[in-house]
């Protein structure tokens, strides 16, 4: 009685990429940036934070969806290949940015100064890099585009939010 299936092993560890050090980079990607939010949020103001940043991991994942599924960009290595978004900068790296910029900025100004150096290290060293190491791959986008829409969804977001808390006082 075999206890341990060793070809069902090496099929997953050859299938899944897991012994490639791009998969362990995707796969680290998803929790440390969580630890870190969760280490360094302002925790009287934690549910405000995870809102905005649960805004952003939806907004994100959606905009991900949409851009690959019309073959705006493309990843040719991900975690796991039935899902075609990269989910780690959706639901994790891209999200928590946003919302420690949403935590440590008060006025407007140093939130746009802090939307733009983000964008610009998404979009300008991020995604080179991963174009760089074969994780994406731009068809019909640009680091340019990216930039743009990075910025105005920050601000988009941040002026929401700012909505809804003024509704949520005059209630």
């Amino acid at each position: 009685m075999e206890i341990v299936n060793y070809n069902y092993l090496y099929n997953w560890i050859v299938l899944s990429s897991i012994a490639d050090p791009r998969w362990w980079l995707l796969f680290t990607s998803i929790f440390w940036p969580w630890l870190l939010w969760w280490w360094v949020v302002e925790k009287s103001r934690m549910l405000e934070i995870l809102a905005f940043g649960l805004f952003w991991a939806a907004m994100a994942t959606w905009l991900d969806l949409l851009g690959t599924e019309y073959g705006k960009w493309s990843y040719p290595f991900k975690l796991n290949y039935d899902i075609q978004t990269l989910l780690p900068a959706d639901t994790a790296v891209i999200p928590v940015m946003y919302m420690l910029l949403y935590q440590y900025t008060s006025t407007w100004k140093s939130f746009v100064i802090g939307s733009v150096i983000s964008a610009a290290v998404l979009s300008f060293i991020f995604e080179p890099l991963f174009l760089m190491l074969d994780m994406l791959d731009l068809k019909e986008w640009s680091h340019t585009k990216s930039f743009f829409s990075f910025t105005l969804l920050a601000i988009t977001t941040r002026t929401l939010f700012f909505f809804i808390k003024k509704k949520q006082t005059t209630f």
